[in-house]
This record gives C-alpha cells, sequence and structure tokens, in this order.
C-alpha cells in the first residue's frame, strides 16, 4: 500500500512539474547548485554533532583517504611512526594559506587540536583525535603527535574532517559566533553566506593549489559558485532534479528505479556504507534490563523494512559494522535475534511483564510503551512507521515522535529518551567506540549503555595495529552488541544521487556519502 502510494505521488509530481515551477531552466554553468535537508546545527567542525556535505568543502585534512581506500597527503605531504606507532610527525605543506590569509602551519594545526582536547570546550569529536599526551611543533611545518599507546586508527582518524583544520585567527576573532557568522578553512571553497532555513552559499578559492594528488585538478576548482539549496521536503527535491533546478540531490530509496528511466537525471549509486539500527536507551527503566531490549530485537523483519520502507533498494543487515569494514563477518549474522515473537514475549516474562488484552504491563501496572526518536524527514518516518507495525506485533505500544537531526542529536546526552531510530556511516570499526564505550556518555554514546567488558574489548581493538588481531577483537565487540541488543541494525542503504546530466568529473568519498568537487565540471 504504501509503495503504491509514492508511486502515486511521485507520477503526479512528474505530471504537474512543468505547472508548479514553470519550463525547465539552464543554469548558469559557473553556479552549482546541490540541495540538502537541514541546516547542520554549525559549520565548525569541533562543534558540530555530525559532518554535513558543506563541510567537505570549506576544509582540508592532514589525510585523505582516495575511493580506493588508500591513504594519499592532504595538508601534510607526508609522516613518519616512531617508539612503537606511539608517536607519528606529520611533514605539512608549506604553499597553503587559509581563506582569510591567514598561513596555514604547525602552530596552526596545534591550535586546533589543543581547542579539541581542551575539556572546557567539551567538543563532541574529542575522542577522535585519540589519547594524546603531547603535541610538539619542530619547526614552522613539522609537528609531532604522542600517543599514550599505538592508535590502530590513527590516520583514518586524521582523514576524518572532525581533525579537519580551521583558520586559528578566524576562531579567535568570531568565538561562539564561529561556525554560524563566518567559517574558514583551506578548502577550494570558502564561505560566502549562511541565510539559515535557505541556503549557505560557498565561492570558489581562487588560491586553491594543493588539492591531493589522486585529483586531475589541482585547483582552483572549476565551479565558480556552490549554493546549497535547504530543501526539507523530498518531494520537493525530485521535483527540482527533474526540472534542473539544482544539479545534484539525494534521491530516496523508493524514487530510484523511477528516476533511472528518466534522461534528465544521471543516477549515481554508491556501495552501501551506512548502518540504519534502533538504538535503544540502555541506562533508562525497562530498556536497562536487555531481555526486555532482546524482545524488541525478536520483532524485527528486515526484509520487510527493505522492501516496504525502501522499495527494496537496500540490504537486511543484521550487524552493526556495514560490508568492507575491518570486523564485518557474516559468520555472525547467527548471533543476531531473529523474527520471532513467541520468543519476544518469553523474555518480557522472564523480566516479570504480564501479558493482558491491552498489551504487557509491569509489576506496578505500567503498561510497557516504546517511544522512538526519529529524524524529521519523509524516508525516516517511513521506516519508523513500518518498524513501529513490526514492534506493535509483540503487544508492545509504540510511539515516534520526529525531531530535526541537530536537536535528536542534541538532547540524546540527556537520556530523557527510550530509543532512536538513525544510522551512521563510517569505515573503521573505531567508530564503535565513540557510540558505545561509557566514556562517551555525555556526546556519542546516544544509547547510553555501560558495559566493562565491551569498554576493555574497545580499547583493546583501538590500540590493536595488526589487522588480523583487530579483527578477531571486534568480532567479540559486535557478539556483545549482538546479545544485548544496546543496537538492533536494520540494513545497509544504496546511497543514490541524482545528477545534472552536464555536470562531469563528479567524485564521492569513499563509501559515497558525500561529492567531490574539485574535478567537477559543466
Amino acid at each position: 500500500m504504501l509503495k503504491n502510494f509514492l508511486i502515486i505521488m511521485l507520477g503526479l509530481i512528474f505530471a504537474l512539474g512543468g505547472t508548479m515551477l514553470g519550463n525547465e531552466t539552464t543554469l548558469a554553468q559557473e553556479t552549482l547548485n546541490i540541495s540538502y535537508n537541514e541546516d547542520p546545527e554549525s559549520l565548525d567542525v569541533h562543534r558540530a554533532p555530525s559532518l554535513w556535505v558543506h563541510h567537505f568543502h570549506i576544509y582540508d585534512t592532514l589525510v585523505v583517504i582516495c575511493e580506493d581506500g588508500e591513504y594519499h597527503g592532504g595538508l601534510a605531504e607526508d609522516w613518519d611512526f616512531a617508539e612503537g606507532d606511539t608517536v607519528v610527525t606529520f611533514h605539512l605543506r608549506d604553499d597553503v594559506t587559509f581563506h582569510d590569509g591567514t598561513e596555514f602551519n604547525a602552530e596552526a594545526v596545534k591550535f586546533n587540536f589543543e581547542r579539541l582536547l581542551d575539556p572546557d570546550f567539551a567538543s563532541p569529536h574529542r575522542d577522535v583525535a585519540g589519547p594524546i599526551t603531547d603535541i610538539t611543533v619542530e619547526d614552522e611545518y613539522t609537528i609531532t603527535f604522542e600517543y599514550e599507546e599505538p592508535v590502530a586508527t590513527l590516520l583514518y582518524d586524521y582523514s576524518q574532517y572532525f581533525l579537519a583544520i580551521q583558520s586559528p585567527t578566524a576562531i579567535e576573532e568570531y568565538g561562539d559566533d564561529y561556525g554560524v557568522e563566518i567559517a574558514v578553512g583551506t578548502g577550494p571553497f570558502k564561505f560566502d553566506r549562511w541565510d539559515a532555513g535557505e541556503q549557505i552559499v560557498l565561492e570558489r578559492f581562487e588560491d586553491y593549489a594543493w588539492a591531493p594528488d589522486f585529483y586531475d585538478n589541482p585547483g582552483p576548482a572549476h565551479i565558480d559558485r556552490v549554493v546549497f539549496e535547504n530543501m526539507p521536503d523530498e518531494m520537493t527535491t525530485l521535483l527540482a532534479l527533474r526540472q534542473g533546478n539544482i544539479d545534484i540531490g539525494s534521491i530516496p530509496t523508493p524514487y530510484i528505479e523511477t528516476f533511472k528511466a528518466d534522461d534528465r537525471v544521471n543516477v549515481d549509486l554508491a556501495p552501501p556504507g551506512q548502518v540504519t539500527y534502533l538504538g535503544i536507551n540502555s541506562s533508562k527503566p525497562p530498556w536497562d534490563d536487555y531481555r526486555v531490549r532482546r524482545a524488541v530485537a525478536h520483532t524485527i523483519n528486515r526484509e520487510e523494512i527493505v522492501e516496504v520502507a525502501l522499495n527494496g533498494f537496500a540490504t537486511p543487515h543484521p550487524l552493526p559494522l556495514a560490508p568492507g569494514v575491518l570486523g564485518h563477518n557474516e559468520d555472525l549474522y547467527d548471533y543476531a535475534a531473529d523474527r520471532d515473537i513467541e520468543a519476544g514475549k518469553e523474555l518480557l516474562r522472564e523480566a516479570g511483564f504480564t501479558e493482558t488484552d491491552d498489551g504487557w504491563v509491569d509489576e506496578d501496572g505500567e503498561e510497557l510503551v516504546l517511544n522512538i526518536w526519529t529524524y524529521a524527514t519523509d524516508a525516516m518516518s517511513r521506516l519508523a512507521e513500518v518498524t513501529r507495525e513490526q514492534i506493535i506485533d509483540l503487544g508492545i505500544e509504540v510511539e515516534i515522535e520526529t525531531l530535526e537531526s541537530a536537536t535528536l542529536l542534541g538532547r540524546t546526552p540527556d537520556g530523557d529518551h527510550d530509543s532512536v531510530l538513525i544510522g551512521y556511516g563510517w569505515s573503521d570499526p573505531g567508530i564503535l567506540t565513540s557510540f558505545l564505550h561509557s566514556d562517551n556518555l555525555d556526546t556519542s554514546n546516544r544509547v547510553h549503555y555501560v558495559n566493562p567488558e565491551l569498554d576493555e574489548l574497545l580499547e583493546e581493538s583501538g590500540r590493536t595495529v595488526d589487522p588480523e588481531e583487530r579483527f578477531q577483537v571486534v568480532q567479540e565487540i559486535q557478539k556483545i552488541i549482538l546479545d544485548e541488543c544496546p543496537w538492533i541494525p536494520l540494513y545497509t542503504e544504496d546511497s543514490a544521487l541524482g545528477i545534472n546530466p552536464d555536470l562531469q568529473g563528479l567524485r564521492r568519498s569513499p563509501g559515497g556519502a558525500h561529492p567531490r568537487l574539485i574535478d567537477a565540471h559543466f
């Protein structure tokens, strides 16, 4: 029923497109228009709870990952390891300047990391930097980081935009307004303006000449101007793609097949890299009892979710890590709870609940109700409704609350929620430390899960440099997650972009999450 409704709606949009937006327009070739569905909380990568497409064009990182997974020099030309991989020295480029004219050098890098690690600053991403014990500026373009122990994810971490380098001058001048009034990096595009709720506009940085070596164009970018259009409604995005009013926009999975048949839009599919999951607040009664969480896990039919909510453009997936990530292992699939309503009921009885005609009640007669927080998008609302219907089969009442992403992520540290229906994309198992280690209850451990055994394994994984040994540790980590169910993984989704056929040279980041524009041209 839902699928038929979506197809009818898309057909109606195509039929009315000319009436609603007028004749198809030809965009000026020097301007690239990209849609996004919600304003970021901040353009300051140290403050923003998650990364947005805008961050990837304003800033650069010390290390860059190519699409093939290989590490290349970014703002650092190369690097050396010493003392059992507990010391890394970066040799920086000497030809880089920030958008505001500030010189890029080792002092600028040190400033950024000291800010990120400052406990009083309380960045939600300080753990990404790892256990740094000392930062030494060796000379103007050489900087050394010392660590408490080897860090298995070190180069990967330095390639993440949470560790991108921002202008010290701009940060000091704007203070708390940095990231809202201004954002200054060394990337191929510089901040022009942010019209809240409407647009974020970037201009080409004419001095850019330090693109990573896997690009054809060393810089500056071919595109003069990038306009990010805020389009919270997915139908608006789809119509704008068809009419040529935007050049790049995300295509929700139910509409991929339809757009493949439309020669006005190229559809670019990236390999699945994001895991969507139902995370349950493991510190809040009654969800602090693993039996109650696992009972919910026994209601989930992943195949039905993929077929009904995503029109088949996803892969049912029971593991916390996506395919291709170190530690992913199909042999673990059997550890995940399967769809078994009777097994779920037995677990609820063991946990002290009694089944009634109206559902389940605890010893005090309180009804068992699960509140789900999810993002205020059409796609996540569809997913939440399908998931809700499955959980109701167990007799648990389900309430859905949709929130803007910045609001949802900002409120989870308070622990007032029952559960979150969200996803993440990351190419290293170290992300599980951010999401599930007890040290991160006030930031990124959104399910408030505390397990000393898991903490020890996460720490062991973080310092185990040998890939084979680390693989085995990550197996044990996933077994605990699958047994205790702080997360109930659902699927990995095909990431589809609709692209103007006249746009050439577009590349995508590993995992396909974001477009890379340095080589892009009309």
